[in-house]
């Protein structure tokens, strides 16, 4: 699997399938899911309204939906968070398990995604990352390229680093 940090807004990632990193509750309102929403139009929102009507979506899950207007064929939507909004290394591993999963499932050979966990749900950059880049090495998968979408440069860098050192990925 090729990996690739990209350093902007996730809806400006090129890939099959944009992930959003959002809340049991799907809600799209803050960081990716807000962006994925705002520029894929709300066709997306609903989608996710419709998942969660019987209840909360589980932390580490992953549920596919329409990409809307964006230039994705699919938007897949990671439960990187408890309803309190904590997330946890192992919630983040299980996000990408489930991200890849979805992908495999639509026959998606990229996957953009962003640094689940890192955002309200408070986990250390760093350590997403590694988790992420771990789970990338680990989980066997017909994906080919994953794009970590990170806010910036500074950012990118350093994630950059991360992935390099865990290893087993180009």
């Amino acid at each position: 699997m090729n990996v690739s940090i990209f350093a902007g807004d996730i809806a400006d990632a090129e890939a099959d399938a944009v992930c959003t990193s959002t809340n049991p509750r799907l809600s799209l309102m803050m960081g990716t899911g807000a962006s994925v929403r705002g520029r894929g139009g709300f066709v997306i929102l609903r989608a996710c309204e419709e998942i969660v009507k019987a209840g909360p979506a589980a932390p580490g899950s992953a549920h596919i939906t329409t990409a809307g207007s964006l230039p994705h064929r699919i938007a897949i939507h990671c439960v990187a968070s408890d309803l309190s909004h904590r997330s946890s290394v192992e919630l983040i591993r299980a996000c990408v398990r489930s991200a890849l999963a979805c992908a495999e499932q639509e026959a998606c050979a990229s996957v953009a995604m962003p640094v689940f966990g890192s955002g309200h749900a408070h986990v250390r950059f760093s350590r997403a990352v590694a988790a992420i880049a771990e789970a990338l090495r680990d989980v066997p998968t017909a994906v080919q390229h994953v794009t970590l979408v990170v806010a910036d440069e500074e950012r990118a860098d350093e994630a950059r680093a991360i992935v390099k050192e865990i290893g087993g990925l180009r």
